[in-house]
């Protein structure tokens, strides 16, 4: 069995080609060009040139693949790398795709990443591809990129309010998608979040006891936000997504639900967030 994964070299990506060569599983590993494959370590060898913009390259890769995992980066261009994808898939009558997306897709929702992904979901369906859509929740290691907004205080400024999210680790999506592919065979869509809720003055609290340096939560606000996240290099549209997704719909508390599907398909705890603390302390610690 041949499983493609695109977005390889990605936080959940990255992840599950090592699960899954872990596993003895024949992967190809979805890069965006050659020199990305070193991203992979001692994996770069499972890497196939697939520039997700180049339709071409994205059958090329698909072509003998019997699984396909589907993630994509989030960005203003995702939705037709996506349909490229599928596409792909349908023509090579791949076996069984799995869609990594998001809570809430549908045609009017607030943010446009959902939007996108509702538009793929339904192409999704259309196509007739055996398919397994998975919704994760937020990802600790979202708030990796915000490390360098720690203050020298300690101060972190972030719109989350006192909202509250079950967070969930990236390993554990990729070990969960990596059960997911050894199955073979589509299955209900999966929501995954992690196995407890918290805001984030705790998760400072916990920062701060796995650092032992001060780390402050402070609220802010969407448009302060906004500014920042463009100040750092991200698409406007893509920056105005986050900042809406953190300052109405994380703040009312719309993310804080715990789903117990990860942890049963999976058959054990979760990874928790003191665990992420723990081990990514240094890179708060910075």
């Amino acid at each position: 069995m041949t499983v493609l994964v695109t977005g390889a070299t990605g936080t959940i990506g990255s992840r599950l080609v090592r699960e899954l060569a872990k596993n003895g599983t024949d992967v190809r590993a979805a890069v965006r060009t050659v020199d990305r494959a070193a991203v992979l370590g001692d994996l770069a060898d499972l890497a196939v040139p697939a520039d997700l913009d180049d339709a071409a390259a994205v059958d090329r890769a698909v072509a003998g693949s019997d699984q396909v995992v589907l993630i994509a980066a989030n960005s203003e261009r995702q939705l037709q790398q996506e349909l490229a994808v599928i596409d792909a898939a349908r023509r090579h009558g791949v076996a069984h795709l799995i869609k990594l997306s998001v809570g809430g897709p549908a045609p009017d929702a607030p943010l446009a990443l959902a939007r996108d992904h509702y538009a793929a979901e339904q192409h999704l369906k259309g196509t007739g591809v055996p398919a397994t859509v998975v919704r994760p929740g937020f990802l600790m290691q979202n708030l990796l990129q915000y490390t360098a907004w720690i203050e020298a205080d300690g101060t972190w400024r972030l719109p989350f309010g006192d909202g509250a999210m079950a967070m969930i680790d990236a390993a554990d999506v990729a070990a969960g998608l990596a059960v997911l592919v050894g199955r073979g065979t589509p299955d209900d869509d999966q929501v995954w979040t992690g196995p407890e809720s918290i805001d984030m003055y705790e998760a400072a609290k916990q920062l701060t006891a796995a650092t032992g340096r001060v780390v402050a939560y402070t609220d802010s606000d969407g448009e302060s936000f906004y500014e920042q996240y463009v100040g750092d290099g991200n698409e406007p549209q893509y920056a105005r997504d986050i900042a809406t997704l953190y300052d109405q719909i994380v703040r009312p508390g719309w993310a804080a639900a715990v789903s117990p599907g990860l942890q049963q398909l999976l058959n054990r705890p979760l990874r928790t967030f003191s665990q992420f603390a723990a081990d990514h302390a240094e890179d708060f610690r910075a």
